[in-house]
């Protein structure tokens, strides 16, 4: 219940960081993307697995925009039940113009995680990440939003009982989002 709160926290300071900010946006000016500097996605993939995650995307200036975001993911895998609560962000470089068109996205991120087996053990630990994806983000019109990445990350694993060699190491990185942009 503790991480639901969290989620829905993180969701209602994107929306009203969004709403104070709206007074202020000049939308339509030049050099804009069609109008729009801002994005909110989720990855529709997710809901298949049981794991949620949404994104606020923001430009900074021309050519780059600052991605944060957050995932809740509780699983069940055979004699394993597996909750994971993560926040990332990134700072996406447009090679054209940002929001839209294709990205180089340094990012890092931190998943807090807790596992448990059906003989009663459990675990608690913490993934940090950091990496790099390349991308493309499409806006239609009326603010439709597709975004694809695929990258690389190293993830480096801390827990008491756990091998942090277990969960660390480079893997690959995926990325498939659809929203709204403002």
């Amino acid at each position: 219940m503790k991480n639901l709160i969290k989620i829905f926290s993180l969701l209602a300071l994107i929306f009203f960081t969004y709403t104070m900010d709206a007074q202020r946006s000049s939308r339509g000016g030049e050099g804009d993307v069609l109008g729009y500097d801002k994005a909110i996605k989720i990855g529709p993939l997710g809901f298949l697995f049981g794991s949620y995650n949404a994104t606020f995307e923001k430009k900074l200036k021309d050519n780059a925009s600052f991605v944060v975001g957050g995932r809740f993911s509780n699983l069940s895998l055979l004699d394993t039940d597996f909750t994971n609560i993560a926040l990332n962000a990134q700072y996406r470089l447009y090679f054209k113009e940002a929001i839209a068109g294709p990205y180089l996205a340094p990012n890092l991120g931190a998943g807090f995680n807790s596992g448990s087996l059906s003989n009663g053990d459990s675990d608690n630990f913490t993934n940090l990440r950091l990496g790099v994806n390349v991308g493309w983000q499409w806006i239609t019109g009326g603010g439709f939003v597709v975004d694809l990445g695929i990258g690389a990350a190293y993830r480096a694993g801390f827990g008491d009982s756990i091998n942090s060699d277990d969960f660390s190491g480079v893997a690959p990185a995926f990325q498939v989002q659809i929203g709204y942009a403002f």
